[in-house]
């Protein structure tokens, strides 16, 4: 249970902070609201006094005490985050003393990576940290055809392994492997275990469906490898026939009753130049098994859609007498966040409907992360969180946003304004005022800023409307047009006038959103300081609009800040 001491220090440091935003007057309900999300087991009723007395304390504070006190706290970080039990993968009760753990990461390099590809990485990752031992990255490359490679996806790949924090005691692909493959499926034959089909698809399936056997299936392993080495030599075309495993007919899975283990390609699309005159291409379960025995391996972690796949290869596994490694599976992620997650539908997107970028942010490949703004320590929480197991997932966008914000902390925060409008301030008495971060002096006499049209367009029916102009001065808003406004001085005086936004120079800014959208609008100049740290690699790009949410800033494109959308 949290103590009193614990509570109060709490409340005074966000006290300190939300008064310090608000020009002296720290609100009670935001200082509840952080105390009951870093002690969620707390009765509020019995530390509302409490917080209260403390927000009382914080609001007699001598302005020089309040701004010392907030620089405090700003170099600790304001990082909120309630104390929780750290999640943990289950353990590996398999593992005993003097056994090396041997895993690995096999992602198909068709296409970019994706979070799909993320998640056994970073799951096996966590348990090589955990018990030692050997992590492989292993490109599955085995299919010319249907998945092609594509060029440079493996270089993304390791980027992006990278970027997670992912370090891989070796690599190699599976394409290079054609010849071991050769020599299996060989074996495979010769032992009466498989046969070369050449029966037409749809009436092969009708037989399989019907639990019979087709005709293919009884011919002598010699008959089987006269036809092998005519596969090999090309002399038997792409879909004229096909080694199949033969398997029981009776299973009650028709799609595991003689798989496909091999097949001919004629066109070798490929981007491993030592492959284009191999014409004969294993099957994913074929490869697979063969690496995953041949590499030691005993820990692999998949998606349920491979439940059916370890089964096929667990076949040849018994075969052979290999030992079958340990399956893990995780169950679907049926949503992420405000992101598309399936690879086809990523494609659709991007042959349809004209993506030309692979990090779009719709999209939740590990490149659009990286440029919304994401911290890799974020993606593995989130991933560690969904857990190991056959649970179908569903992480919000909330969710998504808490993780980044664990990880990043405090950020600035600047105005957005759709359309903003001069507005001229008479009788200005020298002073001085705070504008997102940056100090504004007023000279005597006439002051002109900026606002936001549509929050101005309030005050049109208000005659002499008091306002506080944020975190500056008093006044009265004596005029309003579609054009802009005026207003006269009153006082630098704290008050509880109404808040209007301000800024004394505008800069362009465009916010590129999670669903292809673009938000123009104006912003105050001194994010420019922020675009300078981007520049410098000093810094993160996530800022605040507000009204928007958080972004990122990419760039100063034609004098436009360039943004992509983070989350609210």
């Amino acid at each position: 249970m949290s103590t009193t001491e614990e509570i109060h220090a709490v409340a005074y440091k966000y006290a300190v902070k939300n008064a310090f935003e608000h020009e002296g007057k720290s609100q009670i309900g935001a200082v509840v609201g952080k105390v009951k999300a870093l002690f969620p087991e707390v009765d509020l009723k019995e530390v509302a006094p409490l917080i209260a007395k403390t927000v009382g304390e914080v609001n007699k504070m001598h302005k020089d005490s309040l701004n010392s006190e907030y620089s405090k706290f700003t170099a600790e970080g304001w990082e909120l985050k309630h104390v929780e039990k750290e999640k943990t993968l289950p353990d590996l009760e398999w593992m005993t003393p003097g056994t090396k753990l041997i895993t690995r990461v096999a992602p198909n390099p068709s296409g970019v990576m994706h979070f799909g590809h993320a998640r056994p990485g970073v799951l096996t990752d966590e348990y090589v940290k955990k018990y030692g031992g050997k992590l492989i990255l292993r490109f599955d490359d085995t299919d010319p055809k249907v998945k092609t490679p594509m060029e440079g996806a493996e270089a993304e790949f390791k980027r992006d392994f990278d970027w997670l924090g992912i370090k891989f005691h070796e690599t190699n692909r599976s394409s290079d492997r054609l010849e071991r493959y050769y020599e299996v499926l060989e074996k495979l034959l010769t032992d009466g275990m498989a046969y070369v089909c050449s029966c037409e698809s749809e009436s092969w399936r009708k037989l399989i469906w019907d639990k019979k056997a087709c005709p293919c299936r009884e011919k002598k392993p010699t008959e089987q490898l006269i036809q092998w080495k005519k596969m090999l030599a090309h002399e038997i075309k792409e879909e004229e026939a096909v080694v199949r495993i033969k398997t029981d007919l009776n299973n009650p899975d028709p799609s595991e009753r003689d798989w496909w283990a091999a097949k001919v390609v004629d066109n070798i699309d490929h981007t491993n130049p030592n492959v284009k005159n191999k014409h004969v291409w294993p099957s994913y379960n074929l490869a697979c098994a063969v690496d995953d025995h041949d590499m030691n391996v005993n820990l692999i972690i998949r998606g349920q859609e491979h439940l059916t796949n370890a089964d096929k290869q667990k076949f040849l596994f018994d075969h052979f007498g290999w030992t079958v490694p340990h399956n893990y599976f995780n169950g679907k992620i049926s949503k992420l966040g405000d992101m598309v997650l399936s690879k086809s539908k990523i494609k659709v997107l991007m042959e349809k409907q004209g993506l030309t970028r692979d990090d779009d942010p719709r999209l939740a490949t590990i490149k659009a992360f990286r440029r919304r703004g994401f911290d890799p320590r974020a993606i593995r929480k989130i991933i560690l969180d969904s857990g190991l197991s056959l649970k179908e997932v569903k992480i919000s966008a909330e969710a998504i946003a808490a993780a980044n914000k664990t990880f990043i902390g405090e950020v600035n925060s600047y105005p957005f304004f759709e359309e903003a409008i001069p507005l001229e301030v008479y009788n200005v008495s020298s002073g001085e005022g705070e504008c997102y971060g940056e100090t504004v002096k007023f000279d005597s006499g006439l002051a002109k800023v900026f606002v936001d049209k549509k929050e101005l367009m309030r005050y049109k029916s208000k005659k002499d409307a008091p306002v506080r102009f944020k975190k500056a001065f008093n006044a009265k808003i004596t005029e309003v047009s579609e054009y802009g406004g005026k207003a006269m001085f009153v006082s630098y005086m704290k008050t509880e006038n109404p808040v209007l936004s301000w800024v004394d120079a505008l800069i362009d800014v465009e916010i590129l959103m999670s669903d292809g959208s673009i938000k123009r609008g104006f912003t105050s100049e001194s994010i420019l300081s922020q675009l300078s740290k981007v520049y410098e690699k000093d810094a993160k790009g996530i800022v605040h609009f507000d009204g928007i949410g958080y972004a990122n800033i990419e760039g100063k494109d034609n004098g436009i800040i360039k943004c992509v959308y983070s989350y609210e």
